[in-house]
Formats: structure tokens, sequence, C-alpha cells
């Protein structure tokens, strides 16, 4: 069986987050950084002719998505919104969050955080939100799948495969 698919794995396919991870009820890491790094493969639908137009997707597009994404998260801290010791709420000002997790307190700009619909910032659980954002980002394409990299560094990463 014949299959092509396109791998794009450009140098701006980056963000750079603050983060830490949850272990159990007692760990977690302390706050830090990484420079994540993207990857996508993207796979057409079996009926989709390439003879007709050559190639199934135009590499401006799919650049375009995986960049606004990586975008979304660069340069901000990102907090797992479903984790259930993780608390905040808006300062008085209504310019930070106030945010306690289990014995820590953070007060951060609401403009520099992002909360992600997830439980653990692993980069198991980016590369999960980041592929289910960039399949709906192609829902109307002839995309049949899609798999998204999310390496936190050089060797350290995670992949999603999603099916349409």
């Amino acid at each position: 069986m014949n299959q092509t698919y396109l791998n794009l794995a450009k140098q701006n396919f980056k963000f750079s987050s603050a983060h830490f991870l949850i272990f159990d009820d007692q760990h977690a890491e302390m706050l830090h950084g990484h420079n994540y790094q993207v990857a996508v493969v993207i796979y057409p639908k079996a009926d989709f002719n390439f003879e007709k137009k050559g190639y199934f997707i135009d590499f401006a597009d799919v650049k375009t998505k995986v960049k606004k994404r990586c975008d979304l998260w660069d340069e901000h801290v990102i907090l797992p919104e479903k984790h259930p010791d993780m608390k905040y709420r808006l300062s008085a000002d209504n310019k930070n969050y106030e945010i306690n997790f289990r014995d820590r307190f953070y007060s951060l700009p609401k403009n520099e955080t992002v909360w992600l619909p997830i439980t653990n910032t692993s980069v198991e659980q980016l590369s999960q939100i980041f592929a289910q954002g960039l399949m709906s980002d192609f829902s109307d394409s002839p995309v049949s799948r899609i798999e998204v990299t999310v390496e936190e560094t050089r060797g350290q990463s995670a992949t999603t495969v999603l099916t349409a």
C-alpha cells in the first residue's frame, strides 16, 4: 500500500512556557520553563486523489495554523485548570490570578497566564490538546489523521495521534 503524508517540523514551531508537573498528592515540580518544539505529521483521507492537484494541502496553511497554536502558549505560564488541587480567582483589580496550589501561592498577571483544560501540564497532555485543536482547525479539509509531537527538551517528547 502506498501512503503519502506531510511532515512539518519548522524552527518556528516553538513556544517558551513556564509550568510545573504534578506527580502525586505530595509531590510537584517547582515552577520552571522549557523551550518546547512542535512537529506535525498530516495524512490525507484514503480516497484523496493526488493526481488531480498534485498535493493535498497547502504547506502555508498548515504552517500558519501550527504557528498560531504555538503563539497562544508562547511566553506564558501554562497551568492545568482541571487539576483538583489547583484553585484560582481574579485579584481585586482584575489584573492577576491569585493561585493556590496546595501550600503554594502565586500571583500571576492575567495576560501572561493560560489555563489549559487538562489535569497536568505534561508533554503527553500538551500534545493531546494541541492535536485536538489542530484537528479541529482542519475539520473542513481532506485530513484524515494528525500526529503532533511536543518536545520539552531534546530527546524528551510525547506524540498524540488523532484520526478524523
